[in-house]
């Protein structure tokens, strides 16, 4: 992984990795009694998808390769409807981010999403896994048929079998994890302000699902809404890929009549399957 420096001096990749971490395996001091010296001194699993972003330069988005940073090979494409608006803007702390399509409000607006192509690591069966990614939406982002949500994260459809989902409806964020059992959704009641950054992560293990939401901008800590259910094995073996930004179907292309675009900018974009 290449990680970024801030113009504060600090990594945020490696800040980034280690929250995963926290998220996926929370803080064990109270359950032996201390941190164990030799733990603390591991490095960090690291994600096997991180999309930073922070290789590309200010401008046009269109027709540039997108090189991940993760610890597994994979093939991540743009895809434009329409007018092609998405490009690469200063994010954070001197740092890049994507910046997706504003809100249109018609099918003849412009939508965006990326495209990681499916592969086994992106199938976490009943494995512990966590996804999520820093955001920061527009003020103005649904009120339309074609445009009615904010999908940061997806990989399979409501009418699939398996899914995992982070996204944005209405400015309030939700994770959704769906297996051979059931499904369990967690919803935040706090909305985001379209003036901040934010990181959101989804966390799955065993039974529950946690959804941490950092308001980056304010440096305050994280908070935590969590929900058990019966979810079961997630697998996701087919063509479905996992899209960024958008809904994509399982032909690998967006959904015109529903795209749930998320207007707005993201960055940070990660996946790890323990």
């Amino acid at each position: 992984m290449v990680p970024r420096t801030t113009k504060g001096g600090a990594m945020a990749g490696v800040a980034l990795v280690a929250l995963l971490l926290t998220a996926a395996c929370g803080s064990v001091a109270g359950d032996v009694g201390g941190p164990d010296p030799e733990a603390a001194s591991d490095p960090p699993p690291r994600p096997q998808l991180l999309l930073t972003f922070d290789d590309q330069q200010v401008g046009p988005a269109a027709g540039r390769e997108i090189r991940g940073e993760g610890a597994a090979a994979a093939t991540v494409d743009l895809l434009s409807v329409n007018k092609p608006t998405t490009a690469y803007e200063a994010g954070r702390d001197g740092g890049i981010a994507l910046r997706l399509p504003a809100y249109a409000g018609t099918a003849k607006g412009s939508f965006a999403a990326l495209r990681v192509e499916p592969e086994e690591w992106l199938s976490p069966g009943t494995s512990e896994f966590t996804f999520g990614a820093d955001v920061r939406l527009d003020g103005k982002s649904s009120g339309s048929t074609v445009d009615n949500g904010d999908n940061v994260m997806q990989r399979g459809l409501f009418a699939d079998s398996a899914q995992f989902k982070i996204q944005v409806d209405r400015h309030r964020p939700s994770c959704v994890v769906r297996g051979t059992d059931g499904s369990v959704v967690v919803k935040s009641k706090p909305a985001l302000d379209p003036a901040r950054w934010y990181r959101l992560t989804c966390h799955r293990l065993d039974t529950t699902v946690t959804l941490t939401i950092t308001d980056l901008t304010a440096g305050t800590a994280p908070s935590k809404v969590a929900k058990s259910g019966a979810i079961g094995s997630l697998d996701l073996i087919g063509s479905e890929p996992l899209a960024i930004g958008a809904k994509i179907g399982e032909d690998g292309e967006i959904v015109r009549s529903s795209t749930d675009q998320f207007n707005g900018r993201i960055d940070n974009v990660s996946y790890l399957r323990n």
